[in-house]
Parts: C-alpha cells; sequence; structure tokens
C-alpha cells in the first residue's frame, strides 16, 4: 500500500461524531458520520447517539478479517445497533430518535475495490490520467437543500435558534430508508434494502479518496451544486490536513453562514485519501 493520508476534526460541535477504520491486516478503510442527534440522548460518558453509531460501525470494520462480506459485517453492526438503543431505552419505533451513521468503507484488494455506502459520505477514484470518477451519490443532497433553504428563511425572520429548525429536521429523519430519501445506518430492519454497494478494477487507478460531507467545499447558495473535481483538485494540491485547516478558517470567518449558507458553523470533518502502488 502506499501513502495514506488521514484527517479527522471536530466540528463547532462539543463531540466529534465522526469516525475512521484503517484496517491495514485486512485492507479495509472507511469514514463513518455519526448524525447529530435530533433527541437530546447522552449516556453517561456524554457520548451521543451519532458518536455511539460511528463508534460502533468503525469497531467492527476494525476488527473484521479480510474474508469477512463488508456486507454482512454492516448488517452485523446494524443489528448491534439496534439492541444498544433498546438497552439504552430509545424508543426503535420512533425513526427521529434513533441513533444514526452515513459511512463510506472500501476493501483494496488485488485486482479490484470493494466498497459499500450509506447516507451522503463520498468516495472518489483517480485515475493515472487524472480523470475523477464520482463513485458514489450523495443520498441526503434533496433533503440538505430543502432544509438550508428552510434554515435561511428562518434566519431572515429573525429565528436562528436550531429549535425552529428541528420539526424539519425530525420530518427528514422519518424519511430514513425508504424511498423518499436516503440510507442511513440506525438499526431498522430497513436499512438492508437501501445499502449502496460495488465494486470496480484497479487498472490503472491511482488513488481513492473517502470523505464525510464536512469536507465538501462550500457553496455560495444552496442551489449551487458542488464541483467534485475542484474540490478534489485542492486536495491534491495542499494535502488533506492543509486543505482541512483552510475549510475550517473559512467557516470560522463566516460565523453566522451568510457567505456560505450551511446548517451549522462548522461540521465534524473526516478524510482518508490512498496512493494506489
Amino acid at each position: 500500500m502506499g501513502k495514506v493520508q488521514v484527517c479527522s476534526e471536530r466540528g463547532s460541535s462539543l463531540i466529534n461524531e465522526d469516525a475512521f477504520i484503517l484496517n491495514e491486516k485486512a485492507q479495509i478503510y472507511g469514514v463513518v458520520d455519526g448524525a447529530t442527534s435530533v433527541s437530546p440522548y447522552q449516556n453517561a460518558k456524554g457520548e451521543t447517539g451519532g458518536y455511539i453509531a460511528s463508534q460502533l460501525l468503525a469497531t467492527f470494520f476494525q476488527q473484521a478479517s479480510k474474508t469477512q462480506s463488508l456486507r454482512d459485517i454492516v448488517l452485523e453492526a446494524n443489528q448491534a445497533l439496534r439492541s444498544a438503543m433498546v438497552e439504552a431505552g430509545v424508543d426503535v419505533s420512533q425513526k427521529a430518535d434513533l441513533w444514526c451513521a452515513a459511512f463510506i468503507i472500501v476493501r483494496i484488494n488485488e485486482t479490484n475495490i470493494e466498497y459499500i455506502q450509506a447516507g451522503d459520505c463520498m468516495l472518489f477514484a483517480k485515475y493515472e490520467d487524472n480523470t475523477i470518477r464520482v463513485m458514489t451519490h450523495s443520498q441526503v443532497a434533496h433533503l440538505d437543500g430543502m432544509t438550508l433553504k428552510k434554515a435561511m428563511d428562518l434566519r431572515k425572520q429573525g429565528k436562528t435558534s436550531r429549535d425552529h429548525l428541528l420539526p424539519t429536521l425530525r420530518a427528514n429523519r422519518t424519511k430514513a430508508n425508504t424511498l423518499s430519501g436516503y440510507s442511513v445506518l440506525n438499526g431498522e430492519p430497513a436499512f438492508a434494502d437501501f445499502l449502496e454497494a460495488g465494486i470496480f478494477n484497479r487498472a490503472c487507478l491511482s488513488k481513492l479518496y473517502l470523505i464525510s460531507d464536512g469536507l465538501f467545499s462550500p457553496t455560495e447558495s444552496a442551489e449551487e451544486k458542488i464541483n467534485w473535481e475542484q474540490m478534489i483538485d485542492q486536495m491534491d494540491k495542499k494535502g488533506l490536513s492543509s486543505y482541512t485547516k483552510e475549510l475550517i478558517a473559512t467557516e470560522e470567518a463566516d460565523p453566522d453562514c451568510i457567505r456560505y449558507p450551511r446548517l451549522k458553523r462548522s461540521d465534524d470533518k473526516t478524510g482518508i485519501i490512498i496512493d494506489l502502488p
């Protein structure tokens, strides 16, 4: 394996709900984004549902063997998450209260790459001729766009508290693992039907990029699409760590989310860039 860059930075919340996987023995790598809880759950250690979900999934893959199916590992973790919620007294019939995590996980084989994904964590592949291939879809983008527009309307009315946005956020959570929503690890059996997975060969492949949405390059309107190729180019030119630091500085210079509309001042940021030999 070539050079591996890893970066994970806490956003404006009190705890970093992201996690990452570096299982070199099994050649499994991944980024996990625990969803900020809509309900105010915290355990005795101060850990949120999103943190618990991301750490649980990361642990399953950190301990995985080379021969285990990625899908089987994810579904086993999903069942374990449901059990953990039940044990903690969470009403698992209330979708908006479920602990959640998005993720992108890859296994690097001799001739191909396997991947499995949920939510808005993204995978990009770069080839020797510098072609960038977008391997995944940001499944939450349609809801994030509507939520961002709602947040901007509320701000114009002077309503800046997150409490005003909670009904919209809770409604979004009810769409998890449904045809009108997105896939996310949340303990639901339906999650198995919405997982995305695939395999592609390593011919002329030079790099892999696994990132959580906190690393997405900022846009100046809710409608503007992210230029993925430009974002990857900036990561390559600056290196993952410097790219992340500059992004954080950009967010800190726009604390009220005016120039770059977003739902929070700063999201957790986690990424892995892998150079392939």
